[in-house]
């Protein structure tokens, strides 16, 4: 297999996009905050639709270079994972529906309907003293590197307002 780097314009596209995704994600971390009661069910939607959105767009960016280079179309299909994609238009599944009845602690789902059972549990698991009571060092890890990438993308930006704001400083030749 052919080892080479990913080219230069694709890989500055590829980190535009994320960029943008971690924007949109820590919008979305921002509207879960109690202090934002009134948007929050809108926005945390739209931006985690507008994150998901962008990173199908990087996705398919790479996808299409690796086709242009030659990829069996069987072998970007798998590693596009297109068995496991679903369409947001369907709306929640029943699997969403039984996992926000755990966490909502609503009444179980019948005993027999194993599928069921086991999404619930799951909702259950975000509860009290369930998977999210005590920040694990993944989340702190992903809430970590959310901030210190807006902190660049805002450190980046005031280097480039300073450098815009040095050129305005310099008297322009008069035009002729």
């Amino acid at each position: 297999m052919e080892h080479t780097p990913m080219p230069e314009p694709l890989r500055q596209a590829v980190h535009q996009l994320v960029s943008e995704v971690v924007m949109n994600c820590q919008e979305v971390l921002r509207y879960t905050e109690p202090d934002i009661a009134r948007d929050w069910k809108r926005m945390t939607m739209i931006r985690a639709t507008d994150a998901s959105d962008t990173m199908d767009t990087a996705a398919m960016l790479i996808a299409a270079y690796c086709k242009r280079t030659g990829m069996a179309l069987d072998t970007l299909s798998s590693y596009l994972q297109t068995r496991q994609q679903r369409s947001r238009a369907a709306g929640p599944r029943d699997a969403d529906r039984h996992e926000v009845a755990g966490m909502l602690g609503t009444p179980r789902p019948a005993d027999d309907d194993q599928d069921a059972q086991t999404w619930f549990s799951v909702g259950q698991g975000y509860v009290g003293d369930g998977l999210m009571a005590e920040p694990d060092e993944q989340r702190l890890f992903t809430e970590a590197c959310l901030h210190g990438l807006r902190a660049k993308l805002c450190d980046e930006v005031a280097a480039l307002a300073r450098k815009v704001a040095g050129a305005l400083e310099v008297p322009q030749p008069a035009p002729a």
